[in-house]
């Protein structure tokens, strides 16, 4: 070999090796798109925008939503699963699409553990155990002791079987030694008009839709589902000060990457992530959705979803709850 090809192959083999880490550091060059598995409008899709705006200012390129709705988030979620994995597609997945659909959905095309990976962390909305101002049970401890003396006779409302609101609450009766009946509605307004007038005695309702029912005292709070109290309910104890140590059920969101995004992508938008929710805006904007921001960085957030994973599928599994 020539001196001349001999440098020229050199040349072209350190081009080579260098070229996929120049590409890497140069991430983003173009807009980013995020999945959002539920339709426009949704509280997913409206915390979507809010971190995708200032998540596109922070990485200097546009962060643009799309809704790819269908199958309870299933479709959206996939979509993902089957893009480049370059960081130029990322989804907004929550505890149902991430956690509870491994234990509901036994036929799903793909696995979120193995095919998607963890960003981080948005936030939480928890629900709010709401009953009628006249019921007797001035509190959640004094509920469950009402419901122990009257096992299978007071009702709780959800959006159906396989809806996180009946997962919490089976949840809560597995913990607390009791046992209630389900009422399903297909409207949440008509579940919130029955608690009001007494009909059901307690709602695992969305903190936007009770909250003006409980600030005029129509409702009353018993506790909140989170692992903290509500900013906008202080005086609200949570479940686990209840009485009901280590309870926690939230609908949570996080960003997740298709498998094999680099290693350093991953690590930029987590960083960019957690450096949008500290942004005092952001977390106002989702705070007025009902929505704490809590940031987690990859691995962390990888580990919450595991574990989040793993209870609610024995709940699943424990309950006899099927898909629906």
């Amino acid at each position: 070999m020539s001196r001349y090809t001999e440098g020229w192959a050199t040349a072209a083999a350190l081009a080579a090796v260098c070229t996929p880490v120049l590409a890497q550091d140069a991430w983003p060059e173009r807009p980013v798109r995020m999945i959002v598995p539920f339709q426009a409008g949704s509280a997913t899709d409206s915390a979507a925008r809010v971190v995708g705006l200032r998540m596109g200012a922070l990485l200097k390129q546009p962060v643009i939503v799309e809704n790819r709705v269908g199958a309870s988030g299933l479709i959206g979620a996939e979509a993902v699963v089957r893009a480049a994995p370059d960081g130029y597609t990322i989804l907004l997945g929550t505890v149902s699409t991430q956690s509870v659909s491994v234990g509901l959905n036994s036929k799903m095309s793909f696995d979120p553990a193995r095919d998607l990976a963890p960003v981080g962390l948005i936030g939480a909305s928890p629900y709010v155990l709401v009953s009628a101002s006249r019921i007797a049970a001035k509190d959640l401890a004094a509920f469950v002791a009402e419901a122990r003396t009257q096992p299978g006779k007071l009702t709780y409302a959800s959006a159906g079987n396989a809806s996180m609101a009946n997962l919490a609450a089976q949840l809560l009766a597995y913990q607390a030694g009791i046992q209630l009946a389900h009422i399903p509605y297909k409207s949440s307004a008509q579940s919130v008009t029955d608690t009001i007038n007494g009909t059901i005695a307690l709602q695992f309702g969305s903190v936007m839709p009770v909250l003006p029912y409980v600030k005029n005292g129509v409702l009353k709070a018993l506790a909140v589902t989170g692992a903290q109290r509500l900013p906008l309910l202080p005086d609200v104890p949570t479940v686990a000060e209840s009485g009901l140590p280590g309870y926690r059920a939230e609908l949570w969101m996080g960003l997740f990457a298709p498998k094999d995004t680099p290693a350093d992508v991953l690590d930029r938008l987590s960083r960019t992530l957690n450096a949008a929710l500290a942004d005092r805006e952001v977390a106002e904007s989702l705070l007025g959705q009902g929505i704490q921001a809590t940031p987690l960085d990859r691995r962390a957030f990888a580990g919450f979803v595991q574990a989040e994973t793993a209870k609610w599928s024995k709940v699943v599994k424990d309950a006899g709850i099927t898909g629906e």
